[in-house]
């Protein structure tokens, strides 16, 4: 990553604080009331009652589990990335996420228990609507791009999913 990147990934991580405080009580979380939706692809959909949202997911054979959703006031769209047994200290760190040769910086949320299954990490909040444009249409998200820990997330048919999760939201809010 070049300087202008980094210098840009510090400006933005001040200001992704208070959103990721604004939006705390909208993030899936373990002991909500989730059920499966639909199967769209390799993406599960599920509804979360407890939030009144939608998001998709879906886990790889490296043990990465990645859920997207957007909160349910429809503002921030989210990201959760999540290891099975990994080791994560709960705050707030800096991350990068490349999609479509676009880069994205902000603040993760750290949560210990965030997925059930002893999977561990955190999520990622955003308003950017080029993000969501991107990840309709990109063919993977890598998440960490200059890390030893990258994760990079196939997204064939996250479009599709996506739509599902919107049409499920809509449902659980009865619109």
């Amino acid at each position: 990553m070049t300087l202008l990147p980094r210098l840009l990934t510090a400006a933005l991580i001040a200001i992704a604080g208070p959103a990721l405080a604004a939006d705390d009580t909208v993030l899936p979380r373990a002991g909500d009331d989730i059920g499966k939706y639909r199967q769209v692809g390799n993406w599960t959909v599920y509804e979360n009652r407890t939030r009144g949202s939608c998001f998709i997911s879906r886990s790889d054979e490296a043990g990465n589990l990645v859920q997207m959703g957007l909160t349910e006031d429809n503002l921030y769209g989210y990201i959760g990335i999540f290891k099975k047994d990994a080791e994560i200290p709960e705050g707030e760190e800096a991350v990068a996420i490349v999609v479509n040769d676009n880069l994205y910086v902000g603040a993760a949320k750290n949560v210990v228990q965030g997925a059930s299954g002893n999977y561990k990490g955190g999520y990622i909040l955003a308003n950017d609507r080029q993000l969501r444009y991107d990840l309709g249409r990109a063919d993977e998200m890598v998440v960490f791009p200059d890390l030893p820990f990258t994760v990079t997330v196939n997204l064939d048919r996250a479009r599709d999913a996506i739509f599902e999760a919107r049409e499920c939201t809509g449902k659980l809010q009865g619109a």
